[in-house]
């Protein structure tokens, strides 16, 4: 079982903050390893530096990174490349309807194919039917 957390740009950002949860995760991989820090790609891009760095601690710390709502912002494929994170969450507005929307479709089939590509996991967000979720196992 995991344990998803949204992570603030502000946050993102704080040595402190990043400090104590190294600290608190420092005898814990096994916790660690359960836990995913999720990141909009408005905040990662704000800093690129700094957010590599940020990323960078969480996974040598054996946390795991995503960037969240994948597809609504800005990341581009160099943004993706540097942040090095181990998963996108796919934007639910996107997947919401998916089977009656042939532009969504298209979006959301290249966006995982990107992520395949680049190894990385993926989540779609907002999956409400069944159709949908069979949708996207294919």
């Amino acid at each position: 079982m995991a344990l998803s957390i949204n992570v603030s740009g502000i946050t993102a950002v704080d040595p402190v903050w990043l400090l104590r949860l190294s600290s608190a995760l420092a005898d814990r991989p096994d916790m660690a390893a359960r836990i995913v820090l999720e990141i909009t790609d408005t905040v990662a891009l704000d800093d690129i530096d700094e957010s590599s760095h940020f990323v960078r601690t969480l996974s040598r710390m054996g946390c795991r990174v995503a960037i969240d709502d994948f597809g609504a912002g800005f990341t581009s494929f160099r943004h993706l490349r540097a942040l090095h994170v181990g998963m996108v969450k796919i934007d639910g507005s996107f997947v919401r309807g998916l089977a009656d929307n042939a532009y969504n479709m298209l979006f959301v089939s290249t966006l995982l194919q990107l992520a395949r590509g680049m190894v990385l996991t993926s989540v779609d967000e907002w999956v409400e039917t069944e159709a949908e979720a069979e949708l996207l196992r294919r």
